[in-house]
């Protein structure tokens, strides 16, 4: 059993996938303030866009009822 922890947090990974360590920690890392923000962005996104598609359809339903009367 180890008494102390690894600190290498990579691990056997490929050099290529890891990020590029600076003085003080990972260099070009997205913090998660950033994450939580794209992700709340997609959702807002996906939504906007299901409600565009939507409202389309609505539209061209309109107007196929309206033209076949």
């Amino acid at each position: 059993m180890r008494v102390f922890t690894d600190l290498d947090l990579n691990g056997n990974t490929p050099l290529r996938t890891q990020p590029v360590v600076g003085e003080w920690g990972p260099q070009q890392v997205m913090p998660t303030k950033n994450k939580r923000r794209a992700r709340w962005l997609w959702v807002v996104a996906f939504v906007v866009v299901v409600a565009a598609l939507f409202f389309f359809g609505h539209y061209v339903y309109g107007v196929i009822i309206s033209a076949g009367s």
